[in-house]
């Protein structure tokens, strides 16, 4: 009688079942792919070839014959349907069969279907793939969001992977949470896991200049991983050192002191209303300023802190993202106007001025230039309405002026731009009244004034900018036959490699004088400036790209003469979520 189980075992089956596959493959039967290699075909079935290799398990699943259907759609209809339940299938082919166009339309695909809840699996996916696009918006997305999840989620960011968290650190564009609080992150994600060989290469995206000497010495030389680390303790004293060096910080600025910032924007500062004589402000352009955009004549234009003094026909320059007003033309007590020698610098991060040291000589309408690390004082007219030969250089380190190599004439009202690191200046009336069209560019090395190819008309009061290397004199007057002056709308561009004039097909919409003038993407803005048609001060904004053409740019606030202009980052303490600058405009095309 049987009474037990056993499990029996054949030693001769596997060997009879491969056999008896072989023999089919040999034969021909049951064969449902075919393999080519070097212009031969052999004959397999799909079962045994997958269970031989995961290259082959991979591509005859179901997925696989999706994908082929895939790419086939996407070769026929230029368009694929997508969905959560096989994109990862889809990718892992794709991936195995090096379809870069699928690839492509995969990560687009899971850039939309990016959030708050998916971002890190999306980037786990972007790293095993290989898809760029998609860990680029994953950074992206971090870095716009990362206050808000920082309170929503904050377990998540706590989790981050090294290389994911050291490139939100490190953007300039991480400007939602102040740098203090980047620190105090940070230190969280080293203590959350027990992270510390990542201690010294992560403090190096700390931007330690950017924290007050207060929150140095209490929040970061105080803690105890600063204190374990010479690289960190040295982080934090270099950024007290740059702190004590107030005047020199221009020159000394890092990666670690360079204020975070979304996007350049436009800022305009001081100038002369028709009801208020001289200007203290400082505004930017601001497009998302939707509190005021319903008010006449602020839309789009935030305050900032004021001069120390408002003036006119004073000159600005940018080092190292900070601003430096000098000179212009101020009204005293009395009533009386005249030209100053003070000089102060805006600080973007803390949004304050600081006097710096006066020049030698009082100035209004002068250039003012920035070359290496120096700041440039062209000519002008003094206190005493006398003009002037003279040049003055600003060394920040020692926060003194110096004078260097002179004029060989006095000179006023001229126009001046740094490119290809030489100082150009053009045109300007002498202290004889002599109204100029000579062109002379500043060599630093060497000290001295050389001239170059005359402009091919005088001009006074008017503009210059440079774009790639291609100077461009805007706006100013001339004299006519009788001596009386003329508005000059001819836009006139000096080639600097062939030492040529050309005269543009464009002109501008509107004759200006006395205005400012910025640089940014290749564009030059004209702003504000006076009308001799009118005798009034302006409003507009001229923009040239340099594609023959101008066209009006935003309104400013109100209408001003004598008003300076610059580019700088946007300030982010003020409206953290500034996007890239998009200047509204009304195009005109050729005139």
């Amino acid at each position: 009688m049987l009474t037990g189980q056993r499990l029996c075992h054949s030693e001769s089956h596997n060997d009879s079942v491969l056999a008896a596959l072989n023999q089919q493959r040999s034969d021909g039967i049951l064969c449902d792919v075919t393999l080519i290699a070097e212009e031969q075909k052999f004959h397999a079935h799909k079962a045994v070839l997958a269970a031989c290799s995961d290259y082959f398990r991979a591509m005859f699943s179901l997925c696989m014959v999706e994908i082929t259907d895939y790419f086939l759609l996407l070769k026929k209809k230029n368009q694929i349907l997508l969905e959560p339940g096989v994109i990862q299938d889809v990718l892992a082919a794709g991936s195995h069969l090096q379809l870069l166009e699928l690839l492509n339309l995969c990560s687009h695909y899971l850039i939309q279907e990016l959030n708050s809840f998916n971002y890190l699996d999306l980037y786990r996916l972007a790293d095993l793939f290989n898809l760029t696009l998609l860990e680029k918006a994953v950074i992206d997305f971090l870095v716009k969001h990362l206050s808000e999840l920082l309170k929503s989620r904050p377990e998540d960011i706590l989790t981050l992977p090294y290389c994911l968290l050291q490139e939100v650190l490190k953007s300039d564009r991480l400007t939602s949470l102040s740098e203090e609080q980047i620190w105090q992150l940070a230190v969280r994600w080293l203590e959350h896991s027990c992270h510390y060989q990542y201690l010294d290469e992560l403090l190096q995206y700390i931007r330690f200049g950017l924290m007050d000497v207060d929150t140095l010495h209490t929040v970061a030389l105080s803690h105890p991983l600063v204190q374990a680390s010479e690289t960190a303790t040295a982080l934090v004293n270099e950024a007290l050192e740059y702190h004590q060096s107030i005047y020199a910080q221009p020159v000394w600025q890092t990666r670690r002191t360079k204020p975070r910032f979304q996007s350049d924007t436009l800022y305009i500062i001081g100038g002369k209303k028709r009801e208020v004589c001289k200007v203290k402000e400082l505004r930017y352009f601001n497009p998302v300023d939707q509190e005021n955009a319903l008010i006449a004549a602020v839309a789009n234009w935030s305050e900032l802190a004021p001069m120390p003094v408002g003036r006119s026909h004073h000159c600005v320059a940018v080092m190292g993202d900070f601003l430096f007003v000098a000179g212009g033309e101020v009204e005293h007590a009395s009533g009386r106007t005249c030209a100053v020698r003070t000089a102060c610098r805006y600080d973007p991060r803390s949004n304050s001025w600081a006097e710096i040291a006066p020049m030698k000589n009082c100035r209004e309408h002068f250039v003012l230039g920035a070359m290496d690390e120096y700041l440039y004082a062209v000519g002008g007219r003094n206190e005493l309405r006398q003009v002037l030969p003279t040049v003055e250089r600003y060394c920040p380190k020692k926060n003194k002026w110096t004078f260097v190599q002179s004029f060989d004439r006095s000179l006023s009202c001229h126009a001046g731009y740094v490119a290809d690191g030489l100082l150009w200046i053009s045109g300007g009336v002498t202290n004889t009244a002599q109204y100029q069209n000579r062109l002379m560019v500043y060599e630093p090395n060497q000290n001295k004034w050389i001239s170059r190819s005359p402009m091919l008309q005088r001009r006074v009061y008017h503009s210059m900018a440079a774009v790639q290397r291609k100077l461009y004199v805007l706006g100013g007057n001339d004299l006519d036959y009788n001596n009386d002056r003329i508005l000059v709308r001819h836009i006139d561009s000096y080639n600097i490699d062939t030492d040529q004039w050309t005269r543009c097909s464009f002109n501008l919409l509107t004759g200006q004088n006395e205005s400012g003038v910025a640089v940014h993407d290749e564009r030059i803005y004209l702003v504000g400036g006076y009308s001799i048609w009118t005798n009034e001060p302006l409003a507009c904004i001229q923009v040239s790209e340099g594609k023959e053409e101008v066209f009006y740019g935003p309104r400013l606030p109100f209408a001003s003469n004598g008003i300076a202009a610059c580019f700088l980052p946007a300030p982010y303490f003020t409206c953290p979520n500034l996007q890239t600058l998009q200047v509204p405009h009304h195009r005109i095309g050729t005139v």
